[in-house]
């Protein structure tokens, strides 16, 4: 026989302790936390089991405490410490199971300064269940989708019951083991579990420390220092921050732009000269600068075709002082192979400076060097007003780098999630 419909406590049928009976009618065992006792509370609460007298595990979440998730109300009703063991390393975390008579039981779970909560789902696809064994075999981590929401492969671990007390909707065995495939979603961990008897599917999602502390009836600081970065962290975003990553991603795309466009900018023209051929250099020319305060261009326009020239020229100012001197190599190439027409180089190169004063100023066009049998000649083209796109481009940079560090955020947070994973990658 079960409890009796609104029994609010019992006696303990072993030491006699008075129990508190919170957990309505689908509670199959009441375990004593004064003797230990595993009572059947379908069947008058008669003794199951023992687990003796066992140190109480650290946890400030106590039995009888309510808090409010989603709106609904629960009651804590009893208490599992849990144990991972793997390579002479020990992990330990209490769960907490909690009642709701409208919604049921869920978990509360204490670990590392950190609250979790954690629900059976009946709705998986259980046609995509992952077992240990299968991900050993795969080649990347493992994916699984829940309510379109995808899930990447976390870890694996077999957990243990090493305490109980209180009522559970299931008779518990000290001892009892589970293997768990955590896979970790953006907003909560999809744990697939395999007990000895059946196979289950959670999830599993973070509390708010502080706030879920106070609705229990302690203190945050009850619950310890905080362990490492949980996986569950939610992403803080900054104020606005897909506005601010749309505007600093188009700002530093039209900067570019912009850049390119002063840069390509020929401005107007002073000097054209006529076309010379490299036997008839050196020759000078003379041209008016009016504007002193953009670049001015110099070009060496060719016809070469199969040749190449390192030509110079000397600029010098209304004072006939040099106001530069330079050289560049003009290269062209062009054939055709296989059927197809083919060229390399360019019939063009360039240099910009910057004028010191209106005023008539002369450059020398002049041969240094050349090869190649084309009758290549030669035309130097001075322009003046030439914009600079620098102060673009450094926009451009500015904000580039800007929008890098805003999606970066996200993409970082995401790698710290899974700093804990157990997978790694084999060579």
């Amino acid at each position: 026989m079960s409890a009796a419909p609104g029994l609010s406590s019992i006696n303990c049928t072993s030491c006699g302790a008075g129990l508190s009976v919170l957990g309505g009618g689908r509670v199959l065992s009441h375990v004593c936390g004064y003797c230990g006792a595993v009572l059947d509370t379908q069947d008058n609460y008669k003794v199951l089991d023992s687990i003796g007298k066992r140190d109480h595990p650290d946890s400030p979440v106590q039995i009888g405490q309510t808090l409010t998730l989603d709106g609904v109300e629960f009651t804590v009703i009893g208490t599992l410490g849990m144990v991972e063991r793997y390579r002479g390393q020990v992990w330990k975390w209490v769960e907490h199971q909690i009642f709701s008579p409208t919604h049921g039981y869920l978990w509360l779970n204490v670990e590392e300064g950190q609250l979790t909560f954690t629900r059976k789902i009946r709705d998986f696809n259980m046609g995509h269940w992952l077992s240990p064994s299968m991900v050993e075999r795969s080649q990347s981590p493992p994916t699984r989708t829940y309510n379109n929401e995808k899930y990447r492969y976390f870890d694996t671990s077999t957990t243990q019951i090493d305490f109980m007390e209180g009522e559970f909707n299931w008779v518990p065995k000290l001892g009892e083991k589970k293997d768990v495939v955590s896979l970790l979603g953006p907003n909560a961990m999809l744990s697939l579990v395999k007990s000895k008897t059946e196979r289950e599917v959670e999830l599993t999602r973070l509390l708010p420390r502080a706030e879920t502390a106070a609705d229990l009836g302690f203190d945050e600081a009850a619950l310890g220092a905080v362990g490492e970065r949980h996986p569950l962290t939610p992403y803080v975003a900054m104020a606005e921050e897909g506005l601010l990553r749309k505007v600093l991603g188009a700002t530093a795309i039209v900067a570019a732009i912009l850049g390119m466009v002063f840069w390509m900018s020929g401005g107007r023209p002073v000097l054209v000269s006529p076309a010379v051929t490299m036997a008839q250099m050196p020759q000078t020319f003379t041209f008016e600068i009016e504007n002193t305060s953009q670049l001015a261009r110099v070009e060496f326009a060719t016809t070469f075709n199969n040749q190449w020239a390192n030509l110079a020229t000397e600029i010098r100012g209304p004072d006939m002082e040099i106001i530069l001197a330079g050289e560049r190599t003009v290269s062209y190439y062009s054939g055709r192979s296989g059927g197809e027409s083919w060229s390399e180089g360019s019939r063009q190169n360039s240099f910009r400076f910057r004028p010191r004063e209106a005023g008539t100023y002369s450059a020398t066009l002049e041969l240094l060097d050349s090869s190649g049998a084309g009758p290549g000649s030669v035309s130097l083209r001075i322009s003046q007003g030439k914009p600079t796109g620098f102060w673009a481009f450094v926009l451009a940079i500015i904000a580039g780098l800007g929008w890098l560090y805003v999606a970066g955020r996200q993409a970082l947070h995401t790698q710290r999630r899974f700093a804990g994973s157990d997978w790694t990658d084999e060579d």
